[in-house]
């Protein structure tokens, strides 16, 4: 973290728990990051997810039926569904330049093994959420 703001925020304990799991996996060293070009397809509604991707910054369209969406920074797109194994409800493509994390599934066992135990309750929290919106 860059800001006194920032800073001052970790150890005040004034972030909430999604900001601290955003903020521990944003500063991993254990994921690659990578940058996606306007236009580019995430994912296409009925494919399934072979990673997880961690919006860092830009924009990310979702198309789910007749309703789209716009996603930024602190988006996470498809972590649920790669999880359990589902396949995809809805289309994803970048708007602008995008810059994520990628969580490979492949590892997420191995890392959940480092995370501290409220971080692992709040990655079962938002997987069971997200699942049951």
């Amino acid at each position: 973290m860059q800001s006194k703001e920032g800073k001052n925020a970790v150890p005040s304990e004034s972030l909430k728990s999604v900001d601290r799991f955003f903020i521990s996996l944003a500063s991993s060293t254990l994921l690659n990051t990578s940058f996606l070009l306007p236009e580019k397809k995430i994912i296409e509604a009925g494919e399934y997810f072979d990673v997880a991707y961690l919006v860092l910054s830009g924009e990310i369209q979702i198309l789910h039926k007749d309703n789209a969406y716009k996603l930024g920074a602190g988006s996470v797109i498809g972590l649920s569904e790669g999880m359990v194994g589902l396949a995809s409800k809805f289309s994803a493509t970048a708007l602008t330049s995008v810059q994520v994390k990628i969580i490979p599934f492949h590892r997420v066992d191995a890392m959940i093994k480092f995370l501290p135990p409220e971080l692992r309750a709040i990655l079962i929290t938002i997987i069971k959420r997200n699942l049951s919106a």
